[in-house]
């Protein structure tokens, strides 16, 4: 009878373990990349804020755009060999004031320094206002080629 109870309290608290796990986990997907100086290992938030994130070797570091559904985060690699893939759905979890991803079946996950943060709607927009911007500058441009064709 007892062995009977504790196996079925053990097989009901199971599932509230495998929910608690899950919530620690994010999902977001990674949208863009591009090379940048690596943040030294010190305060890098406090870095990042004064402008100062030039690591001590000069090393160029890897730095993601990761979109969640709430959250944008600007995540910087530690070293230059911190490749995640781009447009794939990546889980990830924070640790320390870092944001720890598991790319494919590695068997560390890789620790990256939040540059900045911004909720998604105001990403969003962001987004939209830099493209009707390179949208109208590079109709802008190609008026004024029209233009000195129709010139000569």
């Amino acid at each position: 009878m007892k062995r009977s109870l504790l196996l079925a309290v053990l097989l009901s608290a199971l599932p509230i373990s495998l929910a608690a796990e899950n919530r620690a986990h994010q999902q977001g997907t990674i949208v863009r990349m591009r090379m940048t100086d690596c943040m030294a290992a010190q305060h890098p938030l406090m870095q990042a804020l004064s402008g100062s994130n030039r690591g001590p070797s000069g090393e160029l570091c890897p730095e993601y755009v990761l979109v969640t559904d709430k959250v944008v985060y600007v995540i910087i690699g530690k070293t230059s060999d911190q490749l995640v893939p781009l447009a794939e759905t990546t889980r990830f979890h924070f640790q320390n004031n870092e944001i720890l991803i598991r790319v494919d079946d590695s068997r560390r996950e890789s620790r990256f320094h939040v540059k900045a943060m911004m909720l998604r709607p105001e990403w969003d927009r962001h987004e939209q206002i830099e493209e009707a911007e390179a949208t109208a500058a590079e109709h802008h441009h190609l008026e004024g080629a029209v233009m000195v064709d129709a010139h000569q």
